[in-house]
C-alpha cells in the first residue's frame, strides 16, 4: 500500500514526461523561444537537452532536506560537529590574508565565510555529484512548482557555460543545481559573484579566492553589519506572542527586548532591531534573538536552522 501511495505522489510531484528526454518536446521548444539569449545557439542548446534524460529521484532530496525534516536538535547534532570546526579552523589559517582583507572590505567575519564553506562543501571537498544540466533540466521541465525558478537558473547555467568555456553536460554540482565552494545557484553566480584573484575572471569552479569573496560578497549584500551581533542566546521567560514564525529583516529595538526582561549583553546597541526565534529540541525549545547579520545569513538558505548552525560553526573556529 505504501508503494502505491508514492507512486501516486510521485505522479502528482511530476508531469508525464518524467521518464523522458528533453528532444522533440513542446514546452522546451517553448522555453527556447522565451529565454533569450543564452550565449550557446538555440541548436547547440536543444542538442546538449537532447543528450540529458530527466531525474525525477531529485526532488525528493530536495524535499528530504534534513531542515525540513529534523529538529533543531537533530540537526544541530549532524551539522555542527568538531570534525567541522577543526578544518574550518584549518581553512582560516590557510587562507588568512584573504579572510583579513575580505573582512576589511565588507565587514563580514573570517570565520562566517569559512562556517558557509563548510556547510556547503566541506571546504571546497564536496562541490556535488550531481549533473547540473540533468538536475536543472528536470526541475526546470518535469516539477511544474518550481518550473518557473528553476527555468531562470537553467537559462542562466547555459550562459555561465557559454562565459567560462565549459560543457554544459559535464558540470558538476548538487541537488538544487548549485555549484562552487560556496555553492551558488546560476543566477546568484552572476549576481553575487566577484573575482577575488585578481585575475580578471571570476571562477568558482576552480578558485578558492573567489568562492570566498564571493561567499561575503553575498552576505554584504544582504546587508551584512560589520560587528553586530550573530546571534544573542534568550535564557529567560519568553510569551510565545513574542516570537517570530518567518525570518524577517525589521525586529524590535534592543531596548523593549530588554524592558520585557530579556537580558543581553551591555555592548550591543540598543536601538538595533532583532526578532525573537524558537528552536525545536526534543525537550523544551531554545530562544534566541536575530539581528541584522542573522538575517543576512538566512539570505543564503532561509532556514533557522542552517542559519544558526553557521553561526555556531562560526563561534567554535572563532573560539582561541
Amino acid at each position: 500500500m505504501k508503494k502505491i501511495v508514492l507512486g501516486c505522489l510521485l505522479v502528482g510531484l511530476f508531469s508525464v514526461h518524467a521518464d523522458a528526454g528533453f528532444d522533440h518536446r513542446d514546452d522546451v521548444s517553448q522555453w527556447l523561444d522565451e529565454a533569450g539569449g543564452l550565449g550557446f545557439t538555440k541548436t547547440e542548446v536543444a542538442q546538449y537537452l537532447a543528450q540529458t534524460t530527466a531525474k525525477p529521484s531529485i526532488v525528493p532530496v530536495l524535499r528530504n532536506a534534513p531542515e525540513r525534516k529534523l529538529l533543531w536538535s537533530g540537526y544541530q547534532q549532524r551539522l555542527v560537529t568538531s570534525s567541522r570546526i577543526k578544518r574550518g579552523r584549518g581553512f582560516v589559517k590557510k587562507h588568512a590574508a584573504q579572510l583579513h582583507l575580505v573582512a576589511q572590505e565588507t565587514g563580514v567575519d573570517a570565520a562566517i565565510v569559512a562556517a558557509i564553506a563548510g556547510i556547503e562543501s566541506n571546504y571546497g571537498a564536496n562541490m556535488g555529484k550531481h549533473l547540473t544540466l540533468r538536475v536543472l533540466a528536470t526541475l526546470s521541465f518535469d516539477y511544474p512548482r518550481r518550473s518557473e525558478f528553476y527555468q531562470r537558473q537553467l537559462a542562466e547555467f547555459f550562459r555561465l557555460c557559454y562565459s567560462q568555456g565549459l560543457d554544459p553536460t559535464l558540470v558538476k554540482g548538487s541537488a538544487a543545481g548549485a555549484v562552487g565552494m560556496g555553492q551558488f545557484i546560476p543566477t546568484s553566480y552572476r549576481d553575487f559573484a566577484v573575482d577575488g584573484d585578481g585575475d580578471a575572471r571570476i571562477d568558482l569552479f576552480h578558485s578558492e579566492a573567489d568562492n570566498i569573496a564571493s561567499i561575503a560578497n553575498y552576505l554584504a549584500r544582504h546587508g551584512w553589519e560589520a560587528g553586530a551581533p550573530w546571534l544573542l542566546e534568550v535564557d529567560t521567560q519568553v510569551e510565545p506572542v513574542w516570537l517570530s514564525k518567518k525570518v524577517k529583516r525589521q525586529g524590535v529595538a534592543l531596548a523593549k527586548w530588554q524592558g520585557r526582561g530579556i537580558v543581553v549583553p551591555t555592548s550591543v546597541d540598543s536601538t538595533a532591531e532583532f526578532n525573537l526565534y524558537a528552536f525545536s529540541t526534543e525537550g523544551q525549545s531554545e530562544y534566541r534573538l536575530a539581528g541584522a547579520n542573522f538575517y543576512a545569513i538566512t539570505r543564503y538558505n532561509h532556514s533557522l536552522w542552517y542559519s544558526r548552525a553557521v553561526v555556531e560553526i562560526a563561534q567554535g573556529i572563532a573560539k582561541p
